[in-house]
């Protein structure tokens, strides 16, 4: 009997001992790793990243990369976030969701934007976009100034990129000019292109006089900007058809068609702090941070889910207000 009474302690012991681990291992602790779109750096750098340490304990770590190489490091094994935040949906489908490499099962839209013109307000070219603002000059005029320097990202690593060459050709077709791609003088033009987290600071230094951001951005940053019609700026969900008619295909073979401008966010596989990206993720879609992301200059959306809904964290799910179509 002493036997069999020592037996049974030393095994509800054991499984007492487990239950705590286990209690210990879901209580999210320590640093969650966000690898981000580059144009959230000032979202989350200043307001989301320190908002969600105050709330959560948890350490913040991020890192701001083109969505489309930031997508592709992690399938190369070159980055392991905890979470990935996107400007575009299609980066999920087209990288990280392929039946040949799924590295998610799921992501949900939480906010949007729309495309602008940002031109730096010390630029020797002020004047032109101050008539441009005033209704006197096309935008597209004022770009083709002789000397005036024009900076946007590269459309094979970001969605920013590849935005602005649809940008241009949906410019064509809504003010019936066949012409003004050639202001961006080939779609990789190595004159243009700077890498997506350093466009914003080369602009703000002097190194270029416009280029093409999304509206949080120049918002963020308090830089005067030039609104763009829906037709082109890729903000209006009605306008989905009409976007979709142009398509780009990177260098390494990846298409992608153009659609409304969103931002997603996923828990990939690769994650290593799954209870911390659970905790971060829903203090994103959450009421308190939904009013600072949009304080911030992103527009609203709704909480749309593509993927395996079963897969989504059960304390994420109910905040999943319906299925997004890409």
């Amino acid at each position: 009997m002493r036997i069999l009474l020592a037996v049974l302690v030393l095994f509800w012991s054991s499984v007492v001992g487990l239950w705590a681990q286990d209690a210990t291992q879901s209580k999210p602790s320590g640093t969650v790793q966000v690898l981000y779109a580059g144009s959230l750096g000032a979202v989350l750098e200043k307001t989301v990243g320190p908002e969600f340490e105050k709330s959560s304990g948890l350490i913040y770590q991020g890192e701001g990369q083109g969505s489309l190489g930031a997508a592709k490091m992690i399938s190369d094994g070159l980055r392991s976030p905890d979470v990935f935040i996107s400007a575009d949906a299609a980066v999920n489908d087209k990288v990280l969701m392929t039946p040949a490499k799924k590295l998610t099962d799921w992501y949900v839209t939480f906010a949007s934007s729309a495309m602008v013109l940002g031109y730096n307000p010390n630029s020797k070219f002020k004047s032109l976009f101050e008539q441009v603002q005033a209704g006197k000059l096309p935008w597209y005029e004022a770009l083709k100034t002789p000397g005036l320097k024009i900076g946007r990202t590269d459309p094979n690593l970001d969605p920013k990129g590849y935005r602005t060459l649809f940008l241009f050709h949906l410019a064509e077709s809504f003010y019936h000019k066949n012409d003004l791609s050639a202001v961006l003088g080939g779609p990789t033009n190595p004159k243009q292109i700077y890498p997506e987290p350093e466009l914003l600071i080369r602009m703000e230094s002097g190194q270029i006089d416009a280029g093409f951001f999304y509206r949080h951005e120049v918002v963020a940053h308090k830089v005067p900007f030039i609104e763009l019609p829906k037709e082109i700026n890729q903000s209006d969900p009605s306008l989905a058809a009409l976007y979709k008619e142009q398509k780009f295909t990177t260098d390494k073979g990846v298409t992608i068609t153009a659609s409304p401008i969103v931002f997603t966010v996923t828990i990939p596989h690769t994650a290593k702090n799954v209870p911390g990206a659970d905790a971060f993720v829903r203090f994103l879609l959450a009421g308190k941070d939904r009013n600072l992301i949009e304080q911030c200059g992103l527009l609203p959306s709704a909480i749309l889910v593509n993927g395996d809904k079963t897969k989504v964290p059960s304390d994420i799910r109910p905040l999943i207000e319906g299925a997004f179509a890409p």
